[in-house]
């Protein structure tokens, strides 16, 4: 079951970093769609976001991990609650030998402290009840204390989500099952001051003013109308500035957002999430500056880079949906936390669009020219270490000897960069796309949709797709047209071999024996490696870097490295050789597609032989004439490329 064995992992992710063997209990989130999908154990019957505080009546569930080891006999106990409380557990679950899961629903307003302990190790987490009042609620409300935050909550889509559907201008179908993720607290198996403990009666018909009437008829449950600030951080009854023991919470993690975006239906942005490397894996957050690991590799961390505010607490979060979308700022599109990013060189993105949010971090973390050029102090761990992907979309920051290469527009043909193609929604393919942002389905399907809008259709693969240069895919040179991926693959052969140990695609680590030219080529080599998309996103600037350093290391290329990319004018040149006994070549240029019509002609202006007669793409292109036929004397070509005539 796909949703039980993702949840398991991010369980896993959280558990705390130590030495030897440890236990540890931490809440377990459960969407509404690992609900819908537990038909086969029946475990799981009541969503649960995770959080520490939750509203009175609220099914919990916990788990208990044995890091380094196995649970032996886990022993479950309420070592705290409130007076009067009857609360207790439900049956247990074993995940696997080293995590238990069971359920437990507080029944009063208070504090509970649960332990697990086996044998000698034992931990405890608090789990907090209340009552819930509203934005607007209790002795003091929200935006008493946090009315910046407050501020910028009221632009947001969520504090007008109930507001629309039943003014009519969220959708065409909005019902009466829609409002439980878009009111306070609604559990209908729980009495906790939610939405649904008070009167309402869901309207026959929608229309603008509609939820004025209904905040007129029935302004208790109203008062919890729309997402609040409690459907997030849990309910506020008891928090009146009170932080401690969870009266209130704040988490980054995705099973709060998949208590309502994870349906597994229409909303199914988590479980998508799940199967993204965001999910997976993270760096523990220490405070570390802006340009250690953490930025990139914590969810925690990326927030405070993006804010500019690094802390000195200790967590190990993922990249999640709170990572990039700011719940509380609708200032940019889509909620996203910045559209602004630069490069490690201190060029701009430019053009990126949304995806210049990924750009934060896909990309490469050395100034390409004078990481190099310093190469001797930088053989530890040498290259752009991992994600240059924004680098080669613009076709910069790589070690080029001065010399300008040409780069292909992807970036410039898509709005928004990253996001038009790793986002792009085939509908077909669940787990690419989208919030999975891959482009290949866990099972190895390509999502080869995503280039059809622009290329049609190639293939099943990506790397079908074939890139031409003066008509010839064979960019490795070894006799074979093939797709692009495996033409960089076998040019970055030819690389390898001419780095040291020599003549074998097994590339030594540099050292100080090196040359400059050796350290820019491997570098250049790193930067095609880690991009990962084996020339995808940048044809033209992957060829050319690749040739071009080949070519300072004394290798020969299949294809002049001056003719990658688009001309910019329109030219026939001299053939070669000239004189010539029988064959010459004849080249031109175009810079957009053209009907070309490439004639011979002999002294007398008598026509001899039609070359080419066809449409053709932009580019650089060549003819080959073989005259063996034809008496010696001095002929003539004339290029027709549409309004464009030259002899």
């Amino acid at each position: 079951m796909k949703h039980f064995t993702r949840i398991v992992a991010v369980i896993f992710l959280f558990a705390a970093i130590s030495f030897g063997q440890s236990i540890s209990v931490k809440t377990y989130g459960v969407s509404p769609a690992v609900v819908a999908q537990d038909t086969i154990l029946n475990y799981f019957d009541r969503p649960y976001n995770g959080l520490q505080n939750v509203g009175v009546e609220t099914k919990v569930y916990l788990a208990a991990e044995m890091e380094d080891g196995s649970l032996s006999n886990p022993n479950w106990s309420v070592v705290g609650k409130p007076a009067g409380s009857a609360a207790s557990f439900g049956v247990t679950m074993d995940v696997d030998t080293a995590t238990q899961i069971i359920s437990f629903i507080p029944d009063m307003v208070g504090v509970y402290y649960v332990a697990v302990n086996d044998g000698s190790l034992a931990d405890t987490i608090v789990i907090h009840s209340a009552l819930f009042l509203g934005v607007d609620g209790g002795v003091v409300s929200c935006h008493t204390c946090h009315s910046e935050k407050y501020s910028e909550w009221e632009q947001t889509g969520h504090a007008s989500m109930l507001q629309r559907g039943l003014d009519g201008t969220l959708s065409n179908h909005y019902g009466e099952s829609c409002i439980s993720c878009h009111t306070v607290g609604y559990d209908l198996e729980a009495e906790n001051d939610g939405f649904d403990d008070f009167n309402f009666v869901f309207p026959d018909t929608l229309f603008v003013g509609q939820y004025a009437n209904m905040v007129s008829m029935y302004p208790d449950a109203m008062a919890r109308a729309n997402i609040q600030c409690e459907s997030c951080h849990g309910p506020g009854g008891e928090h009146y500035s009170q932080t401690n023991e969870q009266r209130i919470t704040k988490t980054l993690s995705a099973e709060n957002c998949a208590m309502c975006h994870d349906d597994g239906n229409h909303h199914i942005f988590p479980e998508q999430w799940s199967v993204s490397a965001h999910a997976s894996g993270s760096h523990l957050y220490a405070g570390s500056s802006r340009y250690s690991c953490t930025p990139c590799h914590n969810g925690q961390g990326f927030v405070d880079f993006v804010e500019g505010n690094p802390q000195s607490v200790q967590v190990t979060v993922e990249i999640t949906c709170a990572s990039c979308h700011d719940p509380h700022d609708a200032t940019n599109v889509n909620q996203l936390r910045t559209l602004e990013a630069t490069l490690t060189n201190g060029e701009a993105v430019v053009g990126a669009g949304k995806g210049a949010l990924c750009s934060n971090c896909h990309k490469s973390r050395q100034d390409g020219e004078e990481y190099v050029n310093n190469y001797l102090s930088n053989l530890t761990r040498f290259g752009p270490h991992h994600g240059p992907q924004t680098d080669m979309l613009m076709g910069t920051n790589a070690y080029t000897w001065g010399q300008s290469l040409p780069t292909s527009p992807h970036l410039s043909a898509t709005e928004d960069a990253c996001v038009r193609c790793h986002m792009y929604d085939g509908g077909s393919l669940f787990y690419a796309g989208s919030h999975s942002f891959s482009m290949v389905t866990p099972d190895g399907i390509d999502n080869v949709e995503a280039c059809e809008d622009c290329h049609g259709s190639f293939g099943s693969e990506f790397s079908d797709k074939k890139f031409f240069i003066n008509g010839s895919a064979d960019l490795d040179g070894n006799g074979v047209e093939e797709g692009l991926q495996h033409e960089v693959e076998g040019i970055m052969d030819i690389l390898a071999e001419l780095l040291p140990p020599y003549g074998t695609t097994d590339i030594d680590d540099p050292d100080s024996t090196w040359t400059l030219d050796e350290a820019g080529a491997y570098f250049n080599y790193l930067m095609v490696e880690e991009d990962r998309s084996g020339g995808i996103h940048n044809p033209q600037f992957t060829v050319g870097l690749l040739y071009t350093s080949i070519q300072k290391l004394g290798g020969t290329v299949a294809i002049d490295p001056s003719e990658i990319g688009n001309p910019v004018d329109y030219s026939l040149s001299q053939n070669y050789p000239n004189p010539f006994n029988p064959t010459t070549t004849i080249k031109f240029s175009m810079p957009e597609a053209q009907n070309v019509r490439l004639v011979v002609y002999d002294a007398l202006g008598r026509e001899v032989e039609i070359l080419i007669n066809s449409q053709m793409n932009s580019g650089y292109h060549e003819a080959v004439w073989n005259a063996g036929n034809h008496a010696s004397g001095i002929y003539f070509v004339k290029l027709v490329a549409g309004n464009f005539v030259e002899t």
